[in-house]
């Protein structure tokens, strides 16, 4: 009975993680940061690796940022990535293949990924400096 029990107390710490208020803000950022890769639905399955690689993030965060930021979501946040993606490439030579679809893959892909990582990288700092400074607050209180 104690074996069993101490089973499930240990399989309980580990599915929750940290509760600490680092712990959740840190939870909501790498859930943030990767529901914002373009993954396309594999999201659930770098956070499962994400949530036994640090063991210091609160693991069900992890999975609410990912909910929050379903894809309806990120639309605007894709918008965003490939206006500053044109941007920061404006100007700029492009290789030229002799196939025009492989020419339009490169000049997207290159515009949006570069901007895309830059875009996803602020918000995710933002989600942890925000919810650590609301946790914070809202534990001493």
């Amino acid at each position: 009975m104690k074996v069993t029990n101490s089973i499930k107390q240990k399989w309980a710490e580990m599915l929750m993680g940290d509760f600490s208020p680092h712990g959740i803000a840190l939870g909501l950022a790498v859930g943030t940061f990767i529901a914002l890769l373009p993954s396309f639905g594999f999201s659930a399955l770098l956070a499962l690796g994400f949530i036994f690689i640090f063991p210091k993030i609160n693991r069900p965060t992890v999975f609410i940022a990912i909910m929050i930021w379903n894809p309806v979501v990120q639309i605007p946040i894709y918008a965003i990535s490939y206006q500053l993606g044109s941007i920061l490439f404006e100007g700029m030579t492009v290789i030229e293949y002799n196939f025009e679809v492989l020419n339009q893959i490169y000049s997207f892909t290159r515009r949006f990924l570069v901007a895309h990582l830059i875009v996803s990288t602020v918000i995710t700092v933002a989600t942890y400096l925000l919810s650590l400074a609301y946790l914070q607050f809202k534990f001493r209180n």
